[in-house]
């Protein structure tokens, strides 16, 4: 029986649902996310065939039977050749998903500013401005950050994490499921941080739109402010809305930061075992340093993948704020029998109207 509770589970599906319409955006460029994720191939493909040169050039250096300088310098040069393919996979597949991410962003902040011009001045009167340019730059700002960190390590690092896990099991199937038992452990401090980085994050940039407005209402009515001698207060407002981003900034902080010790004991955890199992079964020099060097190549894509959740909590958190405009009905509307001026309007005259102000036959309007 699952331990879920209603709840967690309809937040779930809604941040889920909120990250796929997000991601919608993306389908236009598909071409370029493919593109992105053969060269993450070709980047975790290069990064297991650069532990098994490793491996050969060890062998020859450490065992002096073996030494043969031809087949020194083959591995070497095999070395080589895998980091120049690793480097050139690694900058194109983080162009293409990058420029997606990118691209992504500067539609949804156009769609928005687009929608903005449709809804109609009881919109604006009841929204306050400060808190419609905060949703427009800063939420898509930070959308801007996770969707790109998103796209480029959900594209490009399961393929490394499948290359390095495969590596390990094909050097030594007994030692990679005992190092593979502490993966699992992992889990536990995304899912706990996860969910406090979207709540403050949520928080965080509603603190942000209430500093914009406290901002945007101080300037727009300055004279107001040194009229009634209202300085000190403005004052005790903004810093107090200033302090509030502070304090969900750092608590964001603290989770995401959290997770970098978590995960480096783990590693230290997992190549603790494998020396000690190392020296039980007098393993290979060659075997233990490509063993220990695929488990750190395994410790970047993991420590990402894990970062992603946090991520999704972000975006969504932003994305949220974005939909809610976006999904604001248009009450406005052109009549299909609406005629455009011939002429750009200058003025609107009102003329032989007489009191009270109905429309009569007389009356007409001129521009």
């Amino acid at each position: 029986m699952s331990n879920v509770s209603p709840a967690d589970r309809l937040r779930r599906e809604q941040e889920w649902s909120t990250f796929r319409r997000l991601f919608r955006y993306s389908r236009p460029y598909l071409s370029r996310l493919l593109l992105g994720a053969l060269c993450g191939i070709l980047f975790a493909g290069s990064m297991a065939g650069l532990l098994v040169a490793l491996k050969g050039v060890f062998g020859r250096i450490f065992n002096p039977e073996a030494i043969s300088w031809s087949r020194t310098l083959f591995f070497v040069g095999l070395l080589m050749a895998f980091a120049l393919v690793r480097g050139v996979g690694h900058f194109a597949s983080t162009y293409f998903i990058e420029w997606v991410g990118n691209r992504v962003v500067m539609d949804l902040r156009v769609q928005v500013f687009n929608h903005l011009q449709d809804l109609s001045l009881l919109f604006f009167t009841r929204a306050r401005t400060g808190e419609l340019i905060s949703r427009t730059t800063n939420d898509t700002a930070m959308i801007e950050r996770a969707v790109s960190t998103v796209l480029a390590d959900l594209i490009r690092e399961p393929f490394t994490l499948a290359a390095m896990v495969g590596f390990v099991f094909w050097l030594d199937f007994r030692l990679a499921l005992i190092s593979m038992v502490l993966f699992p452990v992992c889990i536990i401090p995304v899912a706990l941080f996860g969910r406090r980085v979207r709540r403050f994050t949520r928080e965080g940039q509603q603190q942000l739109a209430d500093m914009v407005s406290v901002l945007q209402e101080n300037t727009g009515g300055a004279r107001v402010v040194r009229a009634f001698g209202m300085e000190e207060i403005e004052r005790g407002r903004f810093n107090q809305t200033a302090r509030g981003v502070f304090n969900r900034l750092m608590r964001v902080v603290r989770s995401r930061a959290a997770m970098d010790p978590i995960m480096v004991f783990i590693s230290v955890l997992g190549l603790g075992l494998v020396l000690v199992y190392a020296r039980w079964t007098r393993m290979g020099v060659e075997d233990l340093f490509a063993f220990a060097a695929a488990l750190v190549a395994l410790y970047d894509p993991a420590k990402k993948i894990s970062r992603i959740h946090i991520s999704i909590q972000q975006s969504s958190a932003a994305a949220d704020r974005i939909f809610e405009v976006l999904d604001t009905p248009i009450t406005v509307r052109n009549t299909p029998e609406a005629i455009p001026f011939a002429e750009p309007v200058r003025s609107v005259a009102l003329r032989t109207c007489p009191l009270p102000t109905t429309m009569s036959p007389s009356c007409g309007v001129s521009g």
